[in-house]
């Protein structure tokens, strides 16, 4: 016991400087196009500019400049159309399918509620919002493609591991019982009806140091993602093409 505490403290400090590449590379891999996105295909990580894990910009001169001359945004409602069945076997345990599709739906109505208040409180947004389709708006359409919910039995396995060993170990070994959500989006713009930005990312839920609120909720986890994408996702299109907005960071003291 000694010998495996003295081995995750000297580690620890290592794990939390490289977490991003973590990320980057374990959920890169399960993050699989949908059928959502025209350009899946070509979604790459750009990580001197996005957080996001699949990014695709028009390379087209036209698009890009009638896409710099238009002002507003219209956020479609967000669809399911692509979520794909769970596979942990502790939510499916936890959670029928009629509870799950009751779940998504307010997920997707949270989605759309947050991804318009990042862009309406953000004062240096470069959209205004508009609450119809345009054709002086840009249209971005989400879709949730993956949802595996916060567990209790989950929860609970994961504290009894950090009892007997330290804190966060329960989270890193019990990856697979972890709340997870992913999400694609389209920004298309209105003249020519071409994409203009497409992405794709996935979050799971985050180790937490002291106290963990958020994963006492089904959708806890999937909900502090969102908010999380609504605001990278406000900040990226508001921001000049050599600024970087950092992902967050798997590690939290406390989580609400």
């Amino acid at each position: 016991m000694i010998l495996s505490r003295t081995t995750l403290i000297l580690i620890l400090p290592w794990m939390m400087l490289s977490c991003r590449t973590a990320k980057s590379v374990v959920a890169a891999v399960e993050v699989k196009p949908s059928g959502f996105l025209p350009n899946a295909a070509h979604l790459k990580e750009h990580r001197d500019r996005s957080p996001f894990l699949g990014n695709w910009w028009n390379p087209d001169p036209q698009v890009k400049k009638a896409a710099e001359q238009v002002k507003s945004l219209y956020i479609a409602p967000v669809t399911t159309e692509h979520l794909r069945p769970m596979r942990q076997h502790l939510a499916k345990l936890e959670f029928s399918q009629e509870r799950r599709d009751k779940k998504t739906a307010q997920l997707t109505a949270y989605a759309h509620e947050k991804f318009t208040r990042a862009f309406k409180s953000d004062k240096k947004s470069r959209y205004t919002i508009v609450n119809a389709p345009s054709k002086e708006a840009m249209t971005l359409r989400l879709s949730i493609i993956e949802w595996e919910p916060n567990t209790l039995t989950g929860l609970a396995v994961r504290e009894a591991v950090d009892l007997v060993t330290l804190p966060m170990v329960g989270g890193l070994l019990a990856k697979p019982a972890r709340g997870q959500i992913a999400i694609e989006g389209v920004l298309t713009e209105p003249t020519t009806g071409s994409s203009y930005f497409e992405f794709a990312d996935k979050e799971e839920s985050k180790t937490f140091l002291i106290f963990f609120p958020q994963e006492l909720f089904p959708s806890g986890q999937a909900k502090h993602a969102i908010r999380e994408w609504a605001r990278q996702f406000a900040k990226l299109m508001s921001t000049p093409p050599d600024v970087k907005v950092r992902d967050s960071m798997p590690f939290q003291f406390i989580g609400f």
